[in-house]
């Protein structure tokens, strides 16, 4: 996919990814409608974006809400005539301590990291059926396929995430000439992770320009960093007496908070 013309939505455009992914694509031609909570640093960042080589708009959009969501998509519709990709980027890192195990943490979790993408893929898919051409690009996690200790409502909503993609994937492809991509980021250095230690996190801009690479080369899943993605994927094949042995605290990861028994 050549990128240059085209018009690209992006979620969650105001920090981490998001906003690299709109800096990036700024340069390469794109026409941009970018969509985050924060409507002032969505313009500064539209502003910024602006130049010879791109047109930029930007809406304030809170993914938990599907109104927002269709008149984001509506929005960028309307006014490029067309959505050639659709990146997107929102989502949330909650723990959820067994300590305190809290039913709000996972559905917010749930509305925000899940249920906003499917708000997009819903309305997103008419457009792209229409056009008989289109990318969806939807951001999971790399370790989607095994609990992991204290992010169990990160790691399920990203989990759904995934499964849901993989369900698209093919027939959206086959049906109607739109293809479907899952990213599967390991630990990238963002506003997210602030306050957590994560060896070997790279910085939002590399993780960029790896997503941008990814969808021009037409990949159907964008896993990295290629260290990460290899220990993740050693560990998904531990039988679970193995995995169960592992330590706690190592998985949780520095940063996690220290909760006390109710």
């Amino acid at each position: 996919m050549e990128f240059n013309g085209k018009v690209a939505l992006i979620s969650g455009a105001t920090g981490g990814m998001g906003e690299e992914i709109a800096k990036l694509l700024s340069n390469k031609g794109c026409k941009l409608s970018l969509f985050a909570r924060r409507e002032e640093r969505l313009k500064e960042i539209a502003s910024g974006l602006s130049n010879n080589k791109t047109e930029c708009i930007f809406k304030k959009c809170d993914v938990k809400n599907i109104e927002e969501v269709k008149e984001a998509v509506e929005y960028t519709h309307k006014t490029f005539g067309r959505i050639d990709v659709a990146i997107l980027t929102a989502g949330v890192l909650i723990p959820n301590p067994i300590q305190t195990f809290d039913s709000s943490i996972i559905k917010n979790s749930m509305d925000i990291n899940f249920m906003g993408t499917v708000y997009f893929v819903e309305f997103l898919l008419p457009i792209m059926k229409s056009q008989k051409s289109g990318t969806i690009v939807a951001t999971s996690t790399l370790p989607d396929r095994r609990g992991v200790p204290g992010w169990g409502a990160y790691g399920a909503s990203k989990a759904a995430l995934s499964w849901l993609m993989e369900s698209l994937r093919t027939e959206a492809k086959q049906r109607y000439n739109v293809n479907v991509i899952t990213i599967k980021p390991g630990s990238v250095q963002t506003p997210m992770l602030e306050g957590y230690s994560r060896h070997g996190a790279i910085p939002a801009r590399k993780a960029a320009e790896i997503i941008i690479e990814g969808i021009k080369k037409g990949k159907k899943v964008i896993q990295f960093p290629l260290a990460q993605v290899a220990l993740i994927r050693m560990t998904d094949l531990f039988p679970v007496f193995a995995y169960d042995s592992m330590d706690i605290d190592q998985q949780k990861g520095d940063g996690y908070p220290s909760v006390e028994e109710e």
